[in-house]
């Protein structure tokens, strides 16, 4: 018995609402302590659970779902106040300014009200800018509006993937009108950068980068955000996240072992960091067979579901590998109608779901409402 296999339980976990408490990050946090063969658990619970006290319910519901595992003695419900976000360390780097916590981040007036998701993986190569595109473009079509922030300044790759049917350009007063692609404005460094050559500068000119794409950019005040994050937890991951009040962020990995081994540091940074874990996002989870209609699990099964047990959180999508469509396509998204668009549907409602943004019909399929 250890707390990954008490994760695993209160994931399954429902109350009568139909959420999840672990998923929503009222679930703080779990610790087991073993007598012999015998666990006693304590469930660590935010003490203003939705703004008020947590129902005797829900920590009735919780209790007993733990109880009900072999060698379980004792289960306590804990609440506590919620932490306050804390930058991280980093060796060599200065303090905040008077010492203590780092100054809460704003949202410029353009994306005040905005809730803001933040895609992130521990390595590249598992299809984080893919996930952050079709993900928008599926918001989109929900009618909702959406902005994409491109902040993987040294590997930026979302206009391309997107397909801009509108180029940015600048209003009276010299700020950036952002990109417009399939109901998505976009925003990044690919913009300012001629004939693909490298970006080659700095941690703090890179940061002076994103700061001004927030505050110089004209924001048509979108529902939502999504953030394509620099991969990885070094310098630029570090500094883009310290630049965003307290936000829900996706891990994207996939079932290969390895990916998701470094995909639980991304999400645990984050974590740290004083954001949400809202989900696991597993890509390129299987390949339907055309032939027989079998399923193929050709990077091995399991990456996300212990990517979530260890992140306290659960699997929202598991996105299928798919060859590109017939014919020319200049863009990297998925046709609705096809297996990962249809995967893309449902995380994007998910999402939509957790953040209480949303309409009940979908908009047309251009997204644009």
């Amino acid at each position: 018995m250890n707390k990954r296999d008490v994760l695993q339980q209160l994931v399954r976990v429902r109350l009568a609402d139909g959420s999840n408490p672990l998923a929503d990050g009222r679930i703080q946090d779990v610790l087991v302590e073993m007598h012999g063969e015998r666990a006693h658990v304590a469930i660590l619970i935010d003490e203003n659970w939705d703004g008020g006290s947590p129902p005797a319910d829900a920590q009735e519901r919780l209790r007993q779902a733990v109880l009900a595992m072999p060698g379980v003695a004792s289960v306590r419900i804990v609440p506590r106040p919620r932490p306050r976000a804390r930058g991280v360390t980093v060796p060599g780097a200065a303090p905040a300014p008077g010492g203590g916590d780092a100054p809460a981040r704003k949202l410029p007036e353009g994306l005040q009200g905005a809730r803001v998701v933040a895609v992130a993986s521990g390595k590249g190569g598992v299809g984080k800018s893919s996930v952050t595109v079709n993900l928008a473009v599926a918001l989109a079509r929900r009618g909702l509006k959406v902005a994409v922030l491109d902040c993987d300044i040294y590997g930026f790759s979302v206009p391309a993937l997107i397909g801009l049917e509108r180029a940015p350009a600048l209003d009276d007063d010299r700020k950036v009108i952002p990109g417009h692609g399939h109901g998505v404005d976009v925003m990044s460094m690919d913009f300012f950068v001629q004939n693909n050559r490298p970006v080659v500068w700095r941690g703090p000119m890179l940061g002076k980068a994103l700061r001004q794409f927030l505050f110089d950019t004209v924001w048509n005040h979108p529902d939502v955000v999504v953030l394509d994050l620099p991969p990885g937890t070094g310098d630029m991951a570090l500094d883009v996240q310290q630049q965003f009040p307290p936000m829900d962020v996706l891990i994207v990995t996939t079932p290969d072992p390895f990916a998701a081994r470094v995909a639980e540091r991304a999400g645990s940074m984050a974590q740290k960091m004083g954001h949400r874990v809202m989900g696991v996002v597993e890509n390129m989870a299987y390949r339907q067979c055309s032939g027989c209609g079998q399923r193929e699990y050709l990077l091995g099964r399991g990456g996300g579901d212990a990517v979530a047990a260890a992140l306290g959180t659960e699997v929202l999508a598991r996105i299928p590998m798919e060859p590109p469509p017939p014919g020319l396509r200049r863009d990297g998204l998925f046709p609705p109608e096809s297996g990962a668009g249809a995967a893309f549907a449902e995380l994007a409602t998910r999402v939509a779901e957790r953040l209480g943004v949303g309409v009940p019909q979908p908009a047309g399929a251009d997204g644009v409402r």
